[in-house]
C-alpha cells in the first residue's frame, strides 16, 4: 500500500509541476505577445485606431487593463512629435559643435580624411546649398583607394518617454536624397544624454533605415555603438560601426 501511495503522490507532483510550468510559459508567451503588439503598433510612429484596438484586445486577453498602456503610447508619441523644431536644429550651437568634435575624434586620422565639415552659417534665410548636406564628409584611405562616407551629427539631452526624434521630416528626406545623389553611404550619429562631448549613449543610424525620424527606442537600439571604440567603416557592406 505504501508503494502505491508513493506512486500516486509522484504522479500528482509531476502533474502539478507540468501544470505550473505550462502556466509560467503561457505567462511568458502572453507577455511577449503584448510586447510584440505594442512594437508593431508603434513601429512607424503612427498609432492608428486599428493598432489601438489590437493593443486593447491583446491586453484584455491577457487579463491586463489596456487603457494605461494605450495612454502611455499616445503620451510618448505626442511628446516626440511636439518637440520644438528649434531644438531639432541644435539651437545651442556650442552643444552641436561639441558633439561634432566628439564624433570627429572617433575617426582615426591615420585612416580617415575630413573632406568637408559644414558650418550651418546663414543670414535672413540665406545659406549655402552645402549647409543642407550632412555635417561631415570623410574618406577612408586604404592604400591607393578612397571610400567616401557622410555623417550627420545629432545630440539629444534626453529621451521623452519611449520615443526619440533624431531629425525632422525634411532633414531626413534631404539626407536620404543626398545619399542617392552622391552614392555616398550616409549615417546619423545620434548621441543621447550626458553632455555633447561625452554622451551617455551613441547610435549610428543609416539614413535609409527609417521612413520617419521619430522612432521607438527599441527600433534604435540595434544601432547602438560602444562608446570607447573608434569608428570602423566596412566599405564592402557600406556599414559604419
Amino acid at each position: 500500500m505504501l508503494a502505491i501511495a508513493l506512486i500516486i503522490f509522484g504522479v500528482v507532483a509531476i502533474g502539478s509541476g507540468i501544470w505550473m510550468l505550462g502556466q509560467e510559459n503561457s505567462s511568458t508567451i502572453d507577455q511577449k505577445s503584448l510586447e510584440n503588439a505594442i512594437a508593431a503598433a508603434i513601429k512607424d510612429s503612427n498609432f492608428t485606431s486599428k493598432e489601438e484596438n489590437l493593443i486593447r484586445d491583446t491586453a484584455l486577453q491577457e487579463g491586463k487593463d489596456p487603457e494605461p498602456i494605450i495612454k502611455k503610447i499616445k503620451e510618448d508619441l505626442k511628446a516626440s512629435i511636439d518637440e520644438p523644431e528649434t531644438e531639432l536644429i541644435d539651437v545651442n550651437v556650442k552643444a552641436g559643435l561639441d558633439f561634432e568634435k566628439f564624433i570627429v575624434m572617433k575617426f582615426n586620422k591615420d585612416y580617415f580624411v575630413i573632406k568637408q565639415w559644414a558650418g550651418d552659417k546663414y543670414v535672413e534665410g540665406r545659406y549655402a546649398e552645402t549647409t543642407l548636406d550632412p555635417d561631415l564628409q570623410l574618406e577612408l584611405k586604404l592604400g591607393n583607394k578612397r571610400f567616401p562616407v557622410a555623417v550627420e551629427c545629432k545630440w539629444r539631452s534626453n529621451v521623452k518617454g519611449d520615443f526619440i526624434r533624431f531629425a525632422n521630416d525634411g532633414q531626413l528626406e534631404r539626407y536620404q536624397a543626398f545619399e542617392t545623389r552622391t552614392k555616398m553611404p550616409t549615417f546619423i550619429a545620434l548621441g543621447v544624454g550626458g553632455i555633447p562631448s561625452s554622451p551617455d549613449a551613441l547610435y549610428i543610424i543609416p539614413v535609409s533605415a527609417f521612413k520617419k525620424p521619430i522612432q521607438h527606442m527599441a527600433n534604435i537600439s540595434k544601432y547602438w555603438k560602444p562608446m570607447d571604440n573608434d569608428f570602423f567603416f566596412d566599405q564592402e557592406k557600406g556599414e559604419l560601426r
